[in-house]
């Protein structure tokens, strides 16, 4: 239900001042029912993000229809008493527990499911610091530690910023644009680049640098064609991913280091679809241009 400060911090970038919002559920749908004892999912507030599910460390929430929950104690529970022993062998449980990866499947996407998140999703304004939040939990979700920037920084001038927890090292700045303005993605993302390698000293050519869109702007709204002409003049390869990708990615439990800019799109080549199907090892079940979540809706 809670990360802890080191995975939201971003340890690569001490100077960098983030949002502490340690919830998991970028919408706050998880409690704890302190009379059970157990997480409780209110499902009106939930918008089926799966966030929960790839945290929890035994399996053991899931969803079933269009609801999400979680799987309670069976006949076999009970009570032990609080002593030395009983928690020493508690510890070695969990100990235990913690080296188990739990490699299933969240959900199959469909177009129906990702309408549903959309909608939901579509709902806040950009004034809301959620779609931030969702975005880097679900950057954390991917194996990576990262950073937001707090409402009303004006110094930090970037979204966000993370790093890789694995090798190889990855890391780099992020841009999160929800709205239509995506050209002011692309400029500003030019700005955070400059920024971090003079007040970090993080080398433009170490910084694999993400776009991260609710939806692919259309290919005439200019902005891979100014991608295009970043790398093109600077040598740079921006990286551009939707959140639906991103949700995939987490779904299906992916490996992704962003070092490799395989997620890298321009007006020459204007789709993920293909390396997001070979992150997966399987067919995409979206229909072409849905949602501009793999390519151009147009």
């Amino acid at each position: 239900m809670k990360f802890i400060d080191a995975e939201i911090s971003c340890g690569d970038f001490p100077d960098f001042s983030y949002e502490r919002n340690l919830n998991v559920c970028p919408v706050e749908a998880i409690k704890w029912n302190f009379d059970k004892e157990l997480p409780e999912i209110d499902n009106h507030s939930c918008i089926g993000c799966g966030l929960c599910a790839s945290r929890c460390p035994a399996g053991a929430i899931y969803k079933s229809g269009d609801q999400m929950k979680i799987a309670e104690p069976t006949s076999d529970y009970i009570d032990i008493p609080i002593n030395h022993t009983n928690l020493e062998e508690h510890k070695l449980f969990i100990r235990e527990l913690d080296k188990i990866y739990w490699c299933h499947q969240f959900q199959e996407e469909n177009d129906e499911i990702m309408d549903r998140i959309y909608h939901d999703v579509s709902r806040f304004d950009g004034r809301s610091m959620i779609p931030n939040i969702l975005v880097r939990n679900l950057i954390i979700a991917l194996n990576h530690k990262c950073a937001i920037s707090r409402t009303g920084d004006v110094y930090t001038r970037m979204d966000a910023v993370y790093s890789s927890n694995l090798p190889p090292v990855c890391k780099g700045v992020v841009e999160i644009e929800f709205g239509r303005d995506t050209l002011e993605a692309s400029r500003g993302v030019l700005d955070d680049i400059a920024v971090m390698h003079s007040r970090n000293n993080l080398n433009k050519n170490e910084n694999a640098a993400l776009v991260v869109c609710l939806s692919f702007p259309n290919k005439r709204q200019g902005y891979f064609q100014v991608i295009k002409d970043i790398n093109r003049v600077l040598g740079l390869k921006i990286q551009t991913i939707s959140l639906g990708a991103l949700l995939l990615l987490v779904w299906n439990g992916a490996q992704v280091n962003f070092l490799s800019r395989e997620f890298y799109v321009d007006f020459d080549n204007l789709s993920i679809r293909n390396i997001t199907e070979f992150r997966l090892n399987r067919h995409v079940n979206l229909s072409e241009g849905k949602l501009g979540i793999l390519e151009p809706e147009k």
